[in-house]
C-alpha cells in the first residue's frame, strides 16, 4: 500500500493548507497527480534539449525495487543510461538501497513509483475506458485467449486495473520504446501500455518462462507482439521458440548477461602455505536452483580424502518459504556432516568484498541445478565475475552454464546432483596449480573477449534504436 508515501510525505504536508488529514485514498491521488505532472515536465524538458539520436525509454521489472539479485536487471538497464537513453524505471514497492550495487546508483535517480491503491487504478481505468474502449476489448479478448482465463476473471484480477495505471504514467513521460524483464506483472503491464498508446516493447528473458507459477504468463503472446526480444543464452531461445513457434526468430536476440570485467581485474594468487586449506568460493543465494546441498557432500568427500579446503558461500536467503526451508536443510547437513568449521555461510556481501574473497580464493564452485518445476540459472552473473578475476571453475551442466564454460579449457563441467563429481574435479584442479593457472587465464581472457558489456550490450542498444527509427518512418509516412 501507501506506507512509504505516507512515512515521508504526510509530515510535510501536515502544515500545508488544504492538505491536512488526507485520507490515504485522497493522498494517493495526489501523489499519482504529482507523478504524472513529474513525467510530463521531464518529457517537457527533455524535449527543449537538442537529441541528436536520443531516445526515451521506460523500463520495469519486479513489483520490488531494488532487488539484490537482480543485478543482470541493472547492469543492463545502466548501460541504456551511459549510452544516452533517457531512461525512467517504474516500480511499486521500495526496498532498501544498499539492496542495489553502487555502479549502477544513476538507476535510483531514475526510479518513478507506480501508486499502489484500488481507487487511483479505477480512475485510470475508466480514463482509458473513456478514450479507448475498442483496444480494451481487444486487450481482454487477447489475454483471455492466450491465458484461458474467463473474460470476468481476467477484469478481476489483481493486475488487470494496476495495468492502467502503469499505461498512465507511461502516457505521461512518451517513451519511444518500453521495456521489461521477466514474463510477471511488469510484462503485463508493458502489454497493455504498448497496446493502448501504440509504443513498441521488448523484454528481456531469462528462465521464469518454462514455470506456471503466473496465470498471466502468456509467453508466446509476449513474444509475438514484442519488437526486441533478449534471450540471455542459445538454449533459452530455443526454449522460447518451442512455446512460441510463430513467433519471428529473428527478432529474437541471444545476448547474454554480462559484466563490466574493468571492475574484476585478473588477480595474482599464490598456494596456500603449509598447513593452510586452499579456499573455495560461491557467490549465490541459498535456494533450491543453487546446488548448495551438493556442495556441503562434495566438501565431506573432499575432507574425507585429506584435501585441506575452506568453503565460504556468498549470498542471503530469499524470503519466500522454499528458500528458508532450503537453507534449514543446508545449515542441518552442515552440522550433520561436521562441516561448521570449514563451510561458511558468509551471507550476502557487497561487491568490494565479493572481490576480496574472489582474489583471495583458488577455485570458484558452481553446483547449480535444474529444479523439477524446471527453474534454472541462465548465465550466473558470479560466475562470470570470477573467471574475469582469472579464477577457474568448477560448475555443473545445469541452465546455461555450458555457453560460458568450456570443459577442459577454461573450466571444468560435471554433472548436476552428483557430490561426487564435483569432489572429484574440485580435487583434481587443486593438486594441480598449473593447470588451474591455465584455466583461470582463458577464462579471465574469454570474459573480456566474449561477455563484457562494452560487446554484448551493443546489439540490444543498435535493436532498440532501429525499432524507434521504424515507427518514426511509419509515423512519418502515415496518411492524415
Amino acid at each position: 500500500m501507501l506506507e512509504e508515501i505516507l512515512a515521508r510525505v504526510k509530515p510535510k504536508l501536515s502544515s500545508t493548507v488544504g492538505l491536512r488529514n488526507l485520507s490515504e485514498e485522497d493522498l494517493a491521488h495526489h501523489y499519482h497527480r504529482f507523478q504524472l505532472m513529474r513525467l510530463r515536465a521531464e518529457r517537457l524538458a527533455g524535449n527543449l534539449i537538442p537529441r541528436s539520436g536520443r531516445v526515451r525509454v521506460v523500463a520495469t521489472a519486479c513489483w520490488g525495487f531494488p532487488i539484490y539479485s537482480q543485478t543482470f536487471v541493472y547492469q543492463e538497464l545502466a548501460q541504456l543510461i551511459g549510452q544516452d537513453f533517457d531512461l525512467r524505471f517504474f516500480y511499486s514497492s521500495l526496498n532498501p538501497r544498499d539492496h542495489l550495487p553502487a555502479q549502477f546508483s544513476r538507476l535510483w535517480a531514475a526510479k518513478r513509483k507506480l501508486v499502489t491503491h484500488d481507487s487511483v487504478y479505477e480512475s485510470d481505468y475508466a480514463y482509458f475506458k473513456d478514450r479507448a474502449p475498442e483496444k480494451i476489448e481487444s486487450l481482454v479478448e487477447q489475454l483471455c485467449r492466450a491465458s484461458g482465463m474467463p473474460p470476468q476473471e481476467l477484469r478481476n484480477h489483481y493486475h488487470f486495473r494496476q495495468a492502467f495505471s502503469f499505461a498512465r504514467m507511461v502516457e505521461a513521460y512518451r517513451p519511444d520504446y518500453l521495456h521489461s524483464y521477466f514474463f510477471y506483472e511488469g510484462t503485463l503491464f508493458t502489454l497493455f501500455a504498448s497496446h493502448l498508446l501504440d509504443i513498441p516493447r521488448g523484454v528481456s528473458c531469462y528462465s521464469d518462462h518454462v514455470l506456471k507459477d503466473y496465470p498471466l504468463k502468456v509467453v508466446a503472446l509476449h513474444l509475438e507482439q514484442s519488437s526486441v526480444v533478449i534471450a540471455t543464452s542459445h538454449r533459452i531461445k530455443r526454449e522460447l521458440m518451442s512455446l512460441a513457434p510463430h513467433a519471428d526468430p529473428d527478432k529474437i536476440v541471444v545476448k547474454p548477461n554480462a559484466i563490466n570485467s574493468a571492475r574484476f581485474p585478473v588477480a595474482a594468487r599464490k598456494e596456500p602455505g603449509s598447513g593452510q586449506p586452499y579456499r573455495l568460493v560461491c557467490v549465490s543465494r541459498i535456494e533450491p536452483k543453487k546446488g548448495t546441498i551438493y556442495l556441503v557432500e562434495a566438501i565431506r568427500h573432499l575432507l574425507d580424502r585429506n584435501v585441506n579446503v575452506s568453503m565460504h558461500v556468498l549470498g542471503g536467503v530469499d524470503e519466500d518459504a522454499a528458500s528458508k526451508d532450503y537453507a534449514q536443510v543446508v545449515e542441518l547437513r552442515i552440522a550433520e556432516l561436521g562441516l561448521s568449521a570449514v563451510f561458511h555461510l558468509e551471507g550476502r556481501k557487497p561487491e568490494p568484498e565479493i572481490r576480496r574473497f574472489l582474489d583471495g580464493a583458488h577455485l570458484f564452485v558452481a553446483p547449480f541445478v535444474e529444479t523439477e518445476s524446471g527453474d534454472k540459472d541462465g548465465i550466473p552473473t558470479a560466475l562470470l565475475e570470477a573467471m574475469a578475476t582469472g579464477l577457474p571453475a568448477v560448475a555443473t551442466d545445469a541452465g546455461s552454464i555450458i555457453e560460458v564454460i568450456d570443459d577442459g579449457q577454461d573450466g571444468v563441467i560435471v554433472p548436476q546432483r552428483d557430490s561426487i563429481s564435483l569432489a572429484g574435479a574440485i580435487e583434481e584442479l587443486l593438486l594441480d596449480s598449473e593447470r588451474r593457472w591455465r584455466l583461470g587465464r582463458r577464462a579471465a581472457n574469454k570474459i573480456r573477449q566474449r561477455f563484457d558489456v562494452g560487446i554484448c550490450e551493443r546489439l540490444f542498444h543498435e535493436r532498440i534504436r532501429t525499432v524507434v527509427a521504424c515507427r518514426g518512418e511509419i509515423t512519418a509516412t502515415a496518411p492524415e
